[in-house]
């Protein structure tokens, strides 16, 4: 009841929806709030923080601690329950975030006590209804184990009816915040890709500057540390002393040939000041998992750029296996592989079932591959041996079999 009194006070339900683009640049709108009620001194667990997978409770651990710095709130990342589990005997946990099932196994091990938790995060809620059952029941274990005083946040970055279904069950009365700035009527922004990871982005960036040679570009960064890292990188590939391939924090120069995101644009304002800039090209580099959202915000053509040289490496391989084909079929096939296959075309095409046996054969010599590299990793190695050197008596070591002491290893003469 006393949430009801304090929501009656201050006429506004605890409980918010924030529908936000799916961004790294998005958590401080969502995780200041929370990470400034915590109390360093209390001890105990305040914030949990509900995430799709272990990779997001990295990312959102790791822009954590870019926001409230080396003396602030840490923000405890879940890989893996066991882990977990170990690091945090005897350690007091103010915060942590984790994927369902991980956060219920340990609870369910009584290594994380709920009743303590002021706020409780579900950091992009549509891709935890992903359908999962596993993950479901988990996600329904930690709301159970909530306290009913505690607040509750959703971030989506779209409202479906899944998201709908789950605010009306467990956040009673929420504000909808609708932070997203793509009006239905905005015009649609073509734009390219290349998947990276959060570790070979700044290898992506260079293949990309390579592949692209602009001879201007603005590369959008978003943060003090990554705008260090890709300058680093333009000093170092000697862009420095020309100048026309520069940072940007979404100020883009008109005419620049190549606005360049260095990861999710943060919102859709960011991606049409690049836009207005008019460049040739407008290219994102992204983790898979942000396509999705990068399609609803640009609302266009989105389309990968393919490098040449991973396609004419792709494009070889494809012409080796024609030929190989090529061969076995001009040297006649055996009627027992004729026979096997051919009640298949009952219900498949002869491309189909090609294609199958294709894909067999690939499966296959992956797994060969694999065998062989670790049978050889596992073989032991001949001993090298060390000519010269001294025994352990301090001996000069000989060379040769029957050479004698001093003799600098020569072979006794034969006086015969």
């Amino acid at each position: 009841m006393e949430s009801e009194e304090r929501e009656a006070a201050t006429g506004r339900s605890q409980n918010v929806v924030h529908i936000l683009p799916q961004s790294m640049d998005s958590v401080p709108r969502f995780l200041t709030g929370p990470l400034e009620r915590v109390d360093p001194l209390a001890g105990t667990t305040q914030l949990v923080v509900v995430t799709p997978d272990a990779e997001s409770a990295v990312a959102l651990a790791e822009a954590v601690l870019k926001l409230t710095g080396l003396g602030g709130i840490e923000l405890f990342p879940v890989t893996s329950a066991r882990r977990a589990a170990r690091l945090m005997q005897g350690r007091p946990i103010l915060a942590i975030a984790g994927a369902p099932a991980d956060l219920a196994d340990l609870i369910r091990a009584t290594h994380l006590k709920m009743h303590d938790v002021q706020t409780l995060v579900l950091a992009w809620a549509d891709e935890l209804f992903e359908g999962d059952p596993e993950a479901t029941a988990a996600l329904e274990l930690v709301m159970t184990e909530l306290p009913k005083d505690a607040a509750r946040i959703v971030v989506t970055d779209r409202a479906d009816k899944r998201v709908d279904a789950f605010v009306e069950r467990y956040l009673r009365r929420a504000r909808r915040m609708d932070e997203q700035d793509v009006a239905l009527d905005a015009e649609p922004v073509a734009l390219r890709y290349v998947t990276v990871s959060p570790s070979s982005r700044l290898v992506g960036l260079r293949r990309l500057l390579d592949e692209l040679d602009p001879p201007s570009a603005a590369v959008i960064v978003g943060s003090d540390e990554a705008e260090a890292d890709v300058s680093a990188l333009l000093r170092t590939l000697g862009y420095a002393s020309e100048g026309a391939v520069r940072t940007a924090r979404g100020d883009v120069v008109p005419q620049t040939h190549a606005a360049i995101f260095y990861g999710m644009p943060s919102s859709r304002q960011q991606l049409t000041a690049a836009v207005a800039a008019s460049p040739v090209a407008i290219i994102a580099l992204v983790q898979p998992r942000e396509l999705q959202p990068l399609r609803r915000m640009a609302g266009g053509e989105v389309k990968p750029l393919i490098f040449p040289n991973a396609g004419k490496l792709a494009r070889d391989h494809e012409r080796a296996l024609r030929h190989e084909l090529s061969a076995v079929l001009e040297s006649g096939l055996p009627a027992r592989e004729i026979l096997a296959l051919e009640p298949l075309l009952d219900s498949h095409d002869g491309i189909e079932i090609a294609a199958a046996a294709l894909q067999l054969l690939e499966r296959e010599r992956a797994i060969r591959k694999r065998i062989e590299a670790a049978a050889a990793a596992a073989a032991p190695r001949p001993p090298t041996p060390k000519p010269g050197g001294f025994d352990r008596g301090g001996r000069p070591r000989d060379r040769h079999p029957g050479s004698r002491p001093g003799s600098g290893g020569r072979p006794p003469r034969d006086r015969s």
